[in-house]
């Protein structure tokens, strides 16, 4: 049984009806106002909010997000999901061979990736924000803060003026990412490479470190053991032919294990972007802390 409620969905599933409502009840103005939605033909109360909210539908977000790519010949796949139909998750891979990176010496290759957030009951707040999708697992990958503020790769809202022009932003942006593209991927994929370079002749320790450091809690019984389960990931990634690692764990395999770990539907009810934070949290403490045995 997962232990998420996280729930994939196609665009259509996300874009049902959605209205604004005035609260009949005798209220106070922080609670006056109710998000209610039509799903699957039943009206469902979705949030009580305030006087000032600002609805945004998921309509007018994640469609004109497709648009953008449409208009602009940028292949693309997407993956859509939601939990109990209030915060809603999309993450648009860039599908151009062209703008892929393959980890130096292996076949593991990488692809750029639009992370879109929103949410109809204020838990998750409204952001577009760049990152990677790593081909070998279905996670994205985060961006280094550095390189995110360098190149304007996140933009958030709250209201529709600013969620309109962060729309207009992403066109403007998206035009940047490509032309910029070899000064963008190569800064960012330097960092993925730094990782990629130490080699860990015990990497377990080097897990625990990671985990410790970060808040990570460490399972350890008869039934389940974190560091194991991560372990077994890594080397069974470390052993892929395909792959091309020959057996060897370094810092980016260590990385990643950790990633696919905090993004289990069936070890966390972590929302995905709680997941990306802690995800952030370990990539910049690994790029900032050699491993001490490597």
């Amino acid at each position: 049984m997962k232990k998420t409620n996280l729930t994939t969905a196609t665009l259509q599933e996300l874009c049902f009806p959605v209205e604004l409502r005035d609260e009949t009840m005798a209220c106070n103005k922080d609670c006056s106002k109710m998000v209610i939605g039509t799903i699957d033909g039943v009206e469902t109360k979705l949030n009580q909010m305030s006087d000032v909210y600002a609805l945004i539908p998921n309509e007018d977000i994640f469609p004109p997000i497709e648009k953008i790519f449409n208009d602009a010949n940028i292949k693309f796949t997407v993956k859509y999901s939601h939990i109990e139909h209030a915060r809603f998750y999309a993450d648009y891979t860039i599908e151009d061979n062209g703008l892929a990176h393959q980890m130096k010496g292996t076949n593991d290759t990488i692809k750029p990736m639009l992370r879109v957030r929103h949410s109809y009951n204020g838990k998750t707040n409204y952001s577009i924000m760049f990152g990677y999708f790593r081909l070998v697992c279905s996670n994205g990958l985060v961006i280094p803060l550095e390189e995110m503020k360098e190149f304007n790769l996140s933009l958030k809202g709250k209201h529709t003026e600013s969620i309109q022009k962060s729309l207009e932003q992403l066109k403007l942006t998206l035009d940047f990412f490509v032309l910029n593209y070899d000064k963008i991927n190569n800064s960012i994929t330097a960092k993925y490479e730094t990782l990629g370079s130490r080699v860990l002749s015990t990497p377990e320790m080097r897990i625990e470190s990671v985990l410790k450091a970060n808040s990570i809690n460490i399972i350890d019984n008869s039934k389940f053991s974190t560091l194991n389960h991560i372990m077994n990931t890594i080397r069974r990634e470390a052993n892929l032919s395909e792959l091309k690692y020959k057996g060897k764990v370094n810092d980016w395999l260590v990385y990643n294990g950790i990633n696919q770990y905090l993004n289990d539907n069936d070890r966390n009810r972590m929302a995905p972007d709680v997941r990306e934070t802690k995800d952030r949290s370990v990539f910049e403490y690994m790029l900032k802390n050699e491993p001490i045995a490597a």
